[in-house]
């Protein structure tokens, strides 16, 4: 029973690492896919819209896919090997100076995969815990509505033009002298 139980958790290991390898793939040619598509869009805002869109979605999954995904999968051989590691330990109890020797072995080595095990997942939830969310919902909420009529106000002229104003001013002492 114990050796079914392995085997399903070696199967199952191999099976989450692959999944998470082929998603991998998956993104990069989204990747190439969205640097077409923007290629296609051939200056057309709509299109171009549409495409950024795709890109902040699929690069967001890109980002957590290359830097938590590693981790994960890190820590999924660790904990692997750790649980076989512990069976070798128990499977080598006995007397003698090679499973004494092979039981030591086995135990330490389980020790360690284990330890790779914690820092891997401690090491993933420090990334998922950190790893900037981008949103662009700010910024959708300062879009203009259309409701203006082309009339500019002293707070929506920015400050790099006001700048440049004052400064055509000074250097220009006939403007100064008709503003004043």
């Amino acid at each position: 029973m114990v050796g079914l139980g392995l085997v399903a958790a070696t199967v199952a290991t191999i099976a989450y690492v692959r999944t998470r390898e082929r998603e991998a793939d998956r993104l990069a040619r989204a990747a190439g896919l969205a640097r077409e598509l923007r290629e296609l869009a051939d200056g057309d805002p709509v299109r171009l819209a549409a495409v950024e869109e795709y890109e902040v979605t699929l690069y967001q999954r890109l980002f957590y896919s290359s830097i938590v995904t590693p981790r994960l999968r890190g820590a999924a051989w660790a904990l692997l090997a750790a649980v076989l590691s512990a069976v070798g330990a128990v499977a080598s109890r006995g007397d003698g100076v090679v499973l004494g020797a092979v039981h030591i072995g086995a135990v330490v080595l389980a020790v360690l995969f284990g330890i790779a095990a914690i820092v891997y997942g401690v090491l993933a939830l420090i990334h998922v815990a950190t790893t900037p969310r981008v949103s662009f919902s700010e910024s959708y909420d300062d879009a203009p509505t259309g409701d203006d009529d082309g009339t500019e106000t002293a707070s929506s002229v920015s400050a790099p033009e006001a700048v440049s104003e004052t400064a055509a001013a000074s250097k220009n002492p006939e403007a100064s002298k008709n503003d004043g």
